[in-house]
């Protein structure tokens, strides 16, 4: 749509915290109000999830299609767990690997939430993804996802030569619940006394439950994660784990020595905040951490690429930061 039209459409846009949205992503928004507006009815998964699923069908960037993309499962310490993995046309000998965990607040998402940005990390960063479909709340507490991310990266790396990766290149990274499982892969690691992953990234992570950072109260009412939805979140996660780092990775007792990071954040996020934070913790604990705000942008900005311009520019922009961390850049 014209911008003039946008414009009149939209009219004044939301400017919180010296940060004005991206006009195109206001007029998804404001699509997406209304029809959630629709289905509006008692909060449950299954809404959650439909809305979900509707969402980045919406609005996310066609996927590359040079990327082949393979389905398959794997050992879990449930069960069987799904995969999903993606190979770049252009990968040759042993490539660089990510394994990947999608967004979704621990209670929805699934391998399809988080795809055209496996498709375009595989693409620019010359690298293998494997995206992992972990267990969801309210079926499974949050330990299931967190010992499921473990499990899957250690497959990942122990079948690195099978799969064509690079063992020695192997990163872990997330998008928000996504995110927060990616640190946990790295905490968990350490205390096992097992090798980092070479770089973690983190895509506007949840680090610390019950924060009260000023982006939590200016952003309260953002879309698409707000407060509300963000407590409905939490309301189905059940009794929380007796390692109160499992919640909240920002307050474990120590940082120290853990994978080079790239935390990428949202200006119209509750969450924005916290991923600054945990950045700046990484740093003082002696660690490698660069972190970016993409400020006219809001939380999930990488499943706007389809509706935004700005959203697939700063998704490009962390794929290249991916890159550079990686040695393909």
């Amino acid at each position: 749509m014209p911008r003039p039209i946008l414009k009149r459409w939209v009219g004044e846009r939301s400017t919180i915290d010296g940060r004005t949205l991206d006009l195109q992503i206001h007029a998804f928004t404001d699509f997406m109000v209304v029809q959630s507006a629709k289905r509006a009815g008692e909060p449950s998964p299954e809404a959650a999830r439909a809305g979900m699923d509707l969402f980045a069908y919406v609005g996310s960037a066609d996927p590359v299609e040079t990327v082949s993309v393979h389905d398959r499962r794997i050992p879990g310490p449930g069960g069987d767990l799904p995969i999903r993995l993606y190979h770049p046309a252009a990968a040759v000998g042993r490539a660089p690997g990510i394994v990947w965990l999608h967004q979704g607040g621990g209670v929805v998402g699934g391998l399809d939430t988080d795809h055209s940005l496996c498709t375009e990390l595989a693409e620019r960063c010359g690298a293998m993804v494997v995206s992992v479909d972990y267990r969801l709340a309210p079926e499974h507490p949050l330990a299931a996802r967190v010992v499921d991310s473990v499990a899957a990266f250690q497959w990942v790396a122990d079948n690195a030569d099978g799969l064509g990766i690079d063992p020695e290149r192997l990163a872990v990274g997330g998008s928000s619940e996504g995110g927060r499982l990616a640190t946990l892969v790295c905490q968990q690691r350490r205390k096992s006394g097992l090798s980092q992953p070479v770089a973690q990234i983190l895509v506007f992570p949840g680090v610390e439950a019950d924060s009260t950072t000023a982006s939590m109260q200016s952003m309260a009412e953002a879309w698409p994660l707000s407060a509300n939805t963000l407590a409905f979140f939490t309301a189905m996660q059940g009794e929380p784990p007796a390692d109160d780092g499992w919640v909240s990775p920002l307050r474990a007792a120590s940082l120290a020595g853990l994978a080079p990071a790239l935390v990428v954040t949202a200006g119209f996020d509750p969450l924005r905040d916290q991923g600054h934070d945990y950045a700046e913790a990484l740093r003082a604990a002696g660690n490698k951490a660069d972190d970016r705000c993409e400020n006219s942008l809001p939380h999930s900005f990488i499943l706007m690429g389809g509706v935004s311009r700005e959203a697939r520019k700063a998704t490009a922009r962390l794929a290249d930061d991916v890159a550079k961390m990686l040695g393909t850049d």
